[in-house]
């Protein structure tokens, strides 16, 4: 029986990301290809109308191709790469421990659709030891999915919101930007980096205010 490769499995999802400030690894699609984002993108004072993950290094032409062709390989066979995914973070992960086995679903892009929601929980659900968090401007999606089942318990779903210092999302957890309420990002005072902090992740956290940048 002939063994998949790590890099075969790397290659078939695209690879993942290693954002220099988070303790684990991440995934990331285009930003241009957001949905809700795209729109916002266009509206003054929205928490997208300056989005990070259209400047820096985001926007170098080798980051641009890895994340679309990442896009393209999530479509052409989403159980494949589902199936893929659980595989290659499963190796990825082993031997991490407590606070080292978290890992971020989209530094940069958010959720295609519902299939792409579902498609995520059921990773969690088959990686139970890793703790997953999704920060995202697709509440309509996230609505869908909790009208069927619960999230997998190692699932964090933040639903983001719309405006700079606007309202917080109608959510049980959720995050924003220079906002008064809740948890309050300590990156800045970190060199930028999350440190030993897990707000993102934590259940005990209802909503985490993020600093503009």
């Amino acid at each position: 029986m002939q063994t998949t490769t790590t890099k075969s499995l790397w290659d078939s999802v695209g690879g993942l990301s290693n954002p220099h400030k988070m303790p684990g690894l991440s995934y990331g699609l285009p930003a241009d290809e957001c949905k809700v984002g795209s729109l916002l993108r266009k509206v003054k004072g929205s928490t997208c109308s300056d989005c990070y993950a259209k400047k820096g290094r985001y926007g170098m032409t080798n980051v641009q191709k890895a994340q679309y062709r990442r896009l393209e390989l999530l479509k052409q066979d989403p159980v494949k790469w589902g199936n893929d995914m659980v595989e290659l973070l499963r190796r990825k992960y082993r031997g991490k421990t407590g606070d080292d086995r978290v890992f971020r679903w989209h530094d940069s892009g958010d959720l295609q659709g519902f299939w792409h929601l579902a498609l995520l929980a059921g990773i969690a659900t088959s990686l139970p030891d890793i703790q997953f968090w999704l920060p995202t401007r697709e509440a309509a999606i996230v609505r869908q999915y909790e009208r069927i089942t619960p999230f997998p318990p190692n699932l964090m779903v933040r639903v983001s919101s719309a405006m700079v210092g606007g309202k917080v999302p109608d959510f049980k957890y959720t995050s924003g930007v220079d906002d008064p309420s809740g948890f309050q990002c300590p990156a800045p005072e970190q060199g930028g980096k999350c440190g030993c902090c897990r707000a993102c992740w934590s259940f005990t956290v209802g909503h985490v205010s993020y600093h503009k940048h």
